[in-house]
C-alpha cells in the first residue's frame, strides 16, 4: 500500500543513518531507509516501523531496483537523505579498482540517478521537500590518504548544487558534511584523544548534533545549495 510524505534514508542500517531513521519515525514520519549488510539496528527499526530495504546501491541493479521499491511504498516524499558511504584509502584502491568504482557510484551515480528518478516524488509534496547528503568536512581541505574518497565526495557535493539549482524552488537540495561525530567501538585512546585535539571544541558530540542539523535543513525555508560543517571547528 503507497503512502503520501514518506522519507527515505540510505545506509540507514548502523551509526548515523539509523539515528536519522529512529529520530523521523519518533517524530511520526513514514520511513523507507537501505542498508547494504545487515546489522542488529535494522531489527530494532523494524519494529519501530520502518520499511528497510536491503540494497547494494554501489550498482545500476542495486539502485533502479531500490527506487523502485521507493515508488510501490510512497506517492511522494517529503525527504530523500543520501547517507550510503564506503571509506577506504587510496592504496586500498590501488591494490582493489572496485573498491574505487564503488566508491564513486555509491557517493556521486548512485545519489545522481536517486534524485533524478525520484524527482517527481518529490515535486508531488504539498509543501516544500529536501534532498540532503552526507559529505566529510574534509573535502574543502583534502587528507594524503584519502584523495580519491574526498574527490568522491567533492563529487557528491558537486551534484548537490546543480540539483539545488534544477529542483528549485519546489525542492531544497543541501549538504551535511560532518567530522568527528562518533568514535567506532574498538577505537584506541590514544587515537580519541589525537582526533579530539584536531577541533577547537575537543569533543565527541554523538549523533544527536547531525539529527538536529538534519531538522534545521528539513525546517529551514531559506536554505538550498549550501554545505553545513559540523567538525567543532578546525584547527588550523
Amino acid at each position: 500500500m503507497q503512502q503520501n510524505a514518506g522519507i527515505v534514508i540510505t545506509g540507514a542500517g548502523r551509526r548515523m543513518g539509523a539515528a536519522f531513521a529512529s529520530a523521523l519515525l519518533a517524530e511520526g514520519y513514514a520511513v523507507l531507509g537501505s542498508y547494504r549488510r545487515y546489522m542488529p539496528e535494522v531489527d530494532v527499526l523494524r519494529a519501530a516501523g520502518a520499511i528497510m530495504i536491503q540494497a547494494d546501491l554501489a550498482t545500476q541493479a542495486g539502485v533502479t531496483n531500490f527506487a523502485q521499491q521507493v515508488r510501490m511504498h510512497f506517492s511522494s516524499l517529503r525527504a530523500l537523505i543520501h547517507n550510503a558511504s564506503i571509506w577506504h584509502s587510496d592504496a586500498e584502491m590501488a591494490i582493489n579498482t572496485a573498491l574505487r568504482d564503488a566508491t564513486f557510484a555509491l557517493h556521486v551515480h548512485s545519489p545522481h540517478y536517486l534524485n533524478e528518478t525520484l524527482s517527481d516524488l518529490l515535486q508531488a509534496h504539498d509543501e516544500m521537500s529536501d534532498i540532503v547528503h552526507i559529505s566529510d568536512a574534509n573535502v574543502p581541505f583534502g587528507k594524503a590518504d584519502r584523495a580519491l574518497y574526498l574527490a568522491s565526495k567533492a563529487g557528491a557535493e558537486a551534484v548537490m548544487r546543480s540539483h539545488a539549482q534544477r529542483l528549485a524552488p519546489k525542492v531544497k537540495v543541501n549538504t551535511i558534511a560532518p567530522g568527528l561525530i562518533a568514535f567506532h567501538d574498538g577505537d584506541g585512546e590514544d587515537y580519541k584523544q589525537k582526533r579530539l585535539s584536531r577541533s577547537l571544541l575537543g569533543i565527541e558530540p554523538q549523533f544527536d548534533e547531525v539529527v538536529k542539523a538534519l531538522r534545521f535543513i528539513l525546517d529551514s525555508r531559506y536554505s538550498t545549495g549550501a554545505v553545513l560543517t559540523l567538525d567543532g571547528g578546525r584547527k588550523d
